[in-house]
């Protein structure tokens, strides 16, 4: 059934992979046609998920952690380091008013360069390596539940047979665990330590969460924290509700329920200002001055969370205030990316104008994304994109700014099961997590290649899938 080709493919992520088809081949029960609807109907989750997991071994997995690590680093680095840290040409870059830039950059001067901040980088994996599409630096990510997606898959009868008769060694990655141990590490690092830590998880007032989804969360969530802080002899909880609960205290410190709160995750702030609120914005950044708090994102987030920044580094690649190391990981890792503007800009060894490698006649090879949209939103794959839609969408983006042409990166075509119980390419994002300087784990999203859509996105369908480490 499978090739030697797509099983050298396969080889590649681990022999785990390979030893996968091949038991596949012999084992029809692994084609029932069987979807974990929203997680058994969880009220966790929003998205439905793939029977087959994707096996990776622990040399593909340390690629991944070293890549996005160092990824997110340089975009947090970017304004200060490239744009120089000047709050005029930080606001022309990424078009926001010169205040909020200044407000920006003073957060990431006063955070090492958001050296706490919560990441996913967006790769695509090319013949060429891995290709990172864009880098969400924003608190409220989704596809956390990694090693609960891990599980479930892996507990299937004919997973736990599989993985008996290889004599596999399986390593579930958890993303949640590995978020709350950052934050027990930052604000030990950066607040007063006195052997407690209690991180609020920060809804808008006229969007609460879920009770139901709430609930589930804070045990899921308190389970660990209370086992983590433990470990170390200390006490803390994970409070989840919303900015109208946060209470001012002495020293410029915030309570919350009777509590002290040692960090705050904004959990659903991408238009931030807007959502939090000037008053609790001066309050928040008073807090982060005075060391008595830990914020995820917090005021650079406004900064971090645009697709800009992967035209930011792809631009500036040759800078001399790059190392020979960051910009051969922008070289290599970095697809040819510019902000959408009547330029000339190199490309293919030739400077050219940059209007001119718009038009639509050209736009089999290119991707056109608005840099503050999320959810696959305002991406058009212009080889699916009729001339019309695209010439529109480039007109838009010229007159308007804050948009990113991207070179489109060939995805490798990785085999799974579809909807119907046939075999065939899919596309895969690979979306590494990064806390801080810790990688978090990945999770993996599809569609089928010619029979799903071209963005690759959970709120429009994509289906996810279990990425599990064995050896």
């Amino acid at each position: 059934m499978f090739s030697e080709e797509i099983k050298g493919l396969h080889g590649e992520l681990s022999a785990a992979a390979v030893a996968f088809l091949k038991f596949a081949e012999r084992t029809p029960e692994v084609f029932a046609r069987h979807r974990f609807h929203k997680f058994e109907e969880s009220p966790l989750m929003y998205y439905e998920l793939h029977r087959w997991p994707v096996l990776i071994d622990s040399r593909r997995d340390g690629l991944l952690a070293s890549l996005s690590v160092e990824l997110s680093r340089l975009v947090k680095r970017g304004p200060r380091l490239l744009l120089g840290g000047d709050p005029q040409r930080i606001a022309d870059f990424y078009g926001v008013t010169q205040e909020r830039a200044r407000v920006a950059v003073e957060a990431l001067a006063l955070t090492e360069d958001a050296r706490g901040g919560l990441s996913r980088g967006d790769f695509i994996d090319s013949a060429e390596g891995l290709k990172c599409l864009e880098v969400n630096m924003m608190a409220g990510l989704g596809g956390w539940e990694t090693a609960l997606k891990a599980q479930v898959v892996m507990d299937q009868p004919v997973l736990q047979r599989f993985v008996q008769e290889q004599g596999l060694r399986v390593q579930l990655q958890d993303t949640l665990r590995a978020f709350l141990t950052h934050v027990i590490e930052d604000v030990r690092r950066t607040v007063a330590w006195e052997g407690e830590c209690n991180l609020a998880v920060l809804f808008p007032d006229d969007e609460p969460p879920d009770p139901t989804g709430s609930e589930m969360a804070s045990l899921l969530l308190n389970s660990t924290f209370s086992e983590l802080l433990g470990a170390q002899g200390a006490r803390g909880e994970v409070l989840i509700g919303t900015y109208g609960e946060v209470q001012d205290s002495e020293g410029a410190a915030f309570t919350m329920r009777g509590r002290r709160l040692h960090a705050v995750q904004e959990h659903d702030a991408r238009d931030r200002l807007e959502v939090v609120g000037p008053a609790f914005d001066a309050r928040a950044r008073a807090a982060v001055a005075a060391r008595t708090l830990c914020l995820y994102n917090g005021p650079a987030q406004e900064l971090l969370d645009d697709k800009l920044n992967i035209a930011l580094l792809s631009e500036n690649a040759a800078s001399p205030a790059l190392t020979a190391e960051e910009r051969a990981l922008i070289r290599q890792h970095i697809p040819w990316t510019r902000r959408v503007r009547r330029v000339h800009t190199p490309r293919g060894g030739a400077d050219v104008w940059l209007p001119d490698e718009l038009i639509a006649d050209k736009r089999d090879g290119l991707v056109l994304k608005a840099g503050r949209a999320y959810g696959g939103k305002s991406v058009l794959i212009g080889r699916g994109t009729t001339a019309e839609a695209w010439d529109a969408a480039v007109q838009e983006a010229l007159e308007h700014g804050g948009w990113i042409v991207q070179e489109r990166v060939e995805p490798r075509p990785y085999h799974f099961m579809r909807d119907d119980g046939t075999v065939g390419p899919h596309i895969l994002i690979w979306g590494a997590f990064v806390f801080g300087e810790r990688y978090g784990g990945t999770m993996v999203r599809m569609n089928p290649t010619g029979q799903g859509k071209d963005v690759v996105n959970a709120t429009q369908g994509a289906l996810m899938c279990a990425l599990v480490v064995v050896e």
